[in-house]
């Protein structure tokens, strides 16, 4: 990434967010961000509160792209000293490098007590994505400030569509459920759902990149049992499912959509 951006290209005024109708249908290079660390000055004590945005333009369409949605004080997340990363959302469509650039935009603050009066901004800035170089590797990048930083792991995926990951669930009585992607055959893990579930309904929709004609696995974790599916684009339904075993905790609804988007580019 580098600290060069171009405000006028990618409408930094405007801070409405990404149409989750748009998307690309054949494949182009895509972004895919697996996590975001957090460090803070010493000169705070931890745990520390933070809330804000993190997001992606593109130009597809120079709107934030989600991947960080804690924009009020009174939805601040905790920073632990044990636990630095901060909880990605689903990006609203899929983040593409159209032209090799896509703009990585910043905004969080550290909620002090009181009335809002007194809270710090910890990160605001911009900063480039530039897909020329390092494609298909698994990288990190570095926004910093006086007060702390923000490290970035990520891919620039060429030859890439959108996947959209759709989950539903059965379940009667509540489980601490973890569900995780793995794209393209690589390592890194994207969180797509942590947390306690009961009930009848969707559980989450999570946008994800994926090569071309690559795969795309899906784990959950529930106890100490790991459940997998397998999705190939091209082939229809999952090409892996997990075992009966899975059915005593409860029914599970797993979908992806790849390319389900054909948004025709200007020029």
């Amino acid at each position: 990434m580098r600290g060069f951006c171009h405000h006028r290209e990618y409408k930094t005024h405007d801070t409405s967010t990404a149409r989750s109708t748009l998307g690309l249908r054949d494949p182009r290079l895509m972004l895919q961000i697996f996590a975001m660390h957090l460090s803070i000055s010493e000169s705070y004590s931890y745990p520390v509160s933070v809330f804000g945005i993190v997001a992606v333009r593109d130009a597809l369409e120079p709107l934030r792209n989600l991947v960080f949605n804690r924009p009020c004080r009174d939805n601040a997340f905790m920073v632990d000293q044990d636990s630095l990363t901060l909880p990605l959302c689903s990006p609203r469509r899929g983040m593409y490098l159209v032209r090799d650039r896509a703009l990585l935009e910043v905004d969080l603050w550290v909620k002090e007590e009181g009335d809002g009066s007194s809270d710090k901004q910890l990160l605001s800035l911009y900063a480039e994505f530039e897909g020329m170089y390092q494609l298909d590797e698994m990288l990190d990048g570095e926004v910093s400030s006086d007060l702390g930083s923000l490290v970035i792991d990520y891919l620039l995926l060429d030859e890439s569509v959108e996947a959209v990951i759709q989950v539903s669930a059965k379940i009667d009585c509540p489980h601490h459920m973890r569900f995780t992607a793995f794209t393209s055959g690589f390592d890194g893990e994207i969180v797509l759902f942590d947390g306690k579930f009961s009930g009848n309904g969707k559980l989450f929709q999570y946008v994800v990149a994926v090569k071309a004609e690559g795969k795309l696995d899906i784990c959950l974790k529930l106890e100490e049992s790991l459940f997998w599916w397998t999705f190939q684009e091209g082939a229809v339904g999952a090409v892996r499912f997990p075992d009966d075993s899975v059915l005593n905790y409860g029914q599970f609804e797993v979908t992806v959509l790849f390319a389900p988007k054909n948004f025709t580019m200007a020029g």
